[in-house]
């Protein structure tokens, strides 16, 4: 295993998979836990001014141990793709293929040899991949709106169907939610760089 590794240094081992599914589940468990406390606390259309920025300022500190300790090609990508089959699987078929396209351009981002340990590409790699969960959340409204917006009714009030249509399909809520999204990854991302930095590279954990 060694001499393969040594000769194609981008292949990934027993160990990479392991903390690859360790930290994407710490990640999916986090995510989760964060979404069905903002849903107890908030109506559906102020959940976009908080979900926006929580979830990645939360998510962005494990993912980027994650990367670094893998640092090797396909790790972004695969995230997102997981959670994208994730997110298909529980109804939203349009998911897979938003994952896709989100998957193809992080990992071009990642391409360059070295950039799975570059703070700024691990950011914004990752800021991509939160760029792709947002639009999970455009596409049914942009594409199937008066469809969707039917199937919301049977679950919330027609202000709140109304607020999320609008949230999700005018230009300036779409770049407000991107922003937050931005923001939340960068400071999950500083926070995330001084993890690495002080004790995870130090430790060599993982």
């Amino acid at each position: 295993m060694e001499n393969s590794a040594s000769v194609n240094p981008n292949r990934w081992t027993t160990r990479d998979i392991l903390t690859f599914v360790i930290f994407n589940i710490i990640i999916i468990v986090i995510v989760m836990a964060a979404k069905m406390i903002e849903d107890m606390l908030l109506t559906p259309q102020n959940t976009f001014f908080v979900g926006s920025w929580l979830f990645p300022l939360l998510a962005t500190p494990f993912y980027m141990v994650m990367a670094d300790r893998i640092a090797k090609h396909g790790v972004l990508a695969a995230t997102t793709l997981i959670f994208g089959i994730m997110y298909t699987f529980m109804g939203g078929l349009y998911c897979l293929p938003v994952a896709l396209v989100g998957a193809i351009i992080g990992e071009a981002i990642m391409w360059k040899e070295g950039s799975y340990h570059n703070i700024v590409r691990l950011i914004v790699g990752y800021i991509v991949y939160w760029i792709t969960f947002g639009m999970y959340g455009v596409v049914p409204y942009m594409f199937f709106r008066e469809t969707y917006s039917q199937q919301l009714l049977a679950y919330y009030s027609e202000a709140d169907v109304a607020a999320m249509v609008a949230q999700y399909t005018e230009p300036q809520w779409i770049l407000l939610m991107c922003a937050m999204f931005i923001a939340g990854t960068i400071v999950g991302g500083i926070i995330g760089s001084k993890l690495l930095n002080r004790h995870v590279r130090k430790a060599k954990i993982a």
